[in-house]
């Protein structure tokens, strides 16, 4: 019983649980004097990437009037996500908009804002304008937020914990047949000779 607890234990933990943005280049709050050349992101564990290493992950660096900076395609690799932007960003508030898939399959997604030079942080949250710019645009108004899709993970958790609890009704009942004394059915043919005497 406490090795099937321990199974039950030990794969329902890691089913609920996502990877997050442990780092950001820029930060998030950071005040730059100088635009940045690339955006860097780091999570807590390897990402999934669909194909090469071009998918799987969006990054937009959105201004205020909802123009996306990023260019180019976006890199994946391991833990990290790298993605340029585009030269002479003026001084003024940015938001990083990211979603990536997490190491478990989910994906997640994030915001960190930056400014360049004395600008104010940026507030709105517009879709970008650029027609080039990927489709998909994280809807976070908490800056520091991640959102994560909880309900496959949950139904994972519920499914392991009654697998491991079959396995422990299992176990109990091999262990109560097992234990069950073997010279029974020797005392009572004994008895039953003994009768016939």
């Amino acid at each position: 019983m406490a090795v099937a607890a321990v199974a039950v234990f030990a794969t329902a933990v890691p089913a609920s649980a996502h990877d997050s943005l442990v780092h950001s280049t820029p930060e998030a709050g950071e005040s730059l004097a100088t635009a940045p050349e690339s955006i860097t992101l780091t999570y807590s564990g390897e990402l999934l990437v669909l194909g090469d290493s071009t998918q799987g992950a969006v990054v937009l660096v959105i201004d205020e009037s909802g123009r996306d900076w990023a260019t180019g395609d976006v890199e994946v690799s391991g833990n990290t996500v790298t993605a340029a932007v585009e030269p002479g960003m003026p001084d003024a508030g940015y938001q990083v908009r990211w979603q990536v898939v997490s190491e478990d399959g989910h994906p997640i997604s994030g915001i960190v804002p930056f400014t360049i030079g004395d600008a104010e942080p940026m507030t709105a949250t517009q879709a970008p304008t650029d027609a080039d710019a990927p489709s998909y645009v994280p809807d976070v108004s908490d800056p520091t937020d991640q959102s994560t899709d909880e309900t496959d993970g949950g139904l994972r958790v519920l499914l392991v914990g009654g697998a491991g609890a079959a396995i422990a009704v299992v176990a109990l009942v091999l262990y109560r047949i097992l234990r069950r004394p073997k010279t029974a059915p020797a005392a009572s043919a004994e008895g039953d000779a003994a009768e016939e005497k």
